[in-house]
C-alpha cells in the first residue's frame, strides 16, 4: 500500500515538474507574448534579408504568413519594430511600405547582440 501512494506522490511530482512551465506561460500571458515576438523576428528577418526593397503591409503577410494573419495585427507588429528604429515605414496612396534600415543598424548593431 505504501509503495503505490509513494508511486502516485513520484508520479504527481513529475508531471508537475514536466507541466509547470507550459502552464505558467498559459496563465501569465507569457504563450501569446512568446508567439508575438516570434511574428516580430519573422518580420524584421524578411526585411532584412531584402535590404532596400519596401514591402507593404499586405504584401508581408502574404509572403511571411500566407495571409493568415489580420493586416492590422501586422501593422501592429510592424510599428513595434519600427520603434526600435529598425525599420522604416513610408505612406503612398493610403498604402503602408515598410524598408530595413541598414545605416540605423549599422550604427546601433552593439545593442541588438
Amino acid at each position: 500500500m505504501w509503495i503505490y501512494d509513494l508511486f502516485l506522490v513520484l508520479f504527481g511530482m513529475t508531471i508537475g515538474v514536466i507541466a509547470a512551465e507550459p502552464l505558467k506561460k498559459i496563465f501569465t500571458g507569457k504563450y501569446t507574448q512568446d508567439k508575438m515576438q516570434q511574428k516580430r523576428v519573422k518580420l524584421l528577418t524578411h526585411l532584412r534579408k531584402n535590404p532596400g526593397r519596401k514591402k507593404s503591409t499586405e504584401a508581408l503577410n502574404t509572403e511571411i504568413f500566407n495571409g493568415k494573419e489580420k493586416d492590422d495585427r501586422i501593422y501592429q507588429l510592424l510599428k513595434d519594430i519600427e520603434e526600435t528604429k529598425l525599420i522604416r515605414s513610408t505612406e503612398k496612396q493610403n498604402t503602408m511600405y515598410w524598408q530595413f534600415d541598414q545605416k540605423e543598424y549599422e550604427k546601433n548593431k552593439h545593442k541588438f547582440r
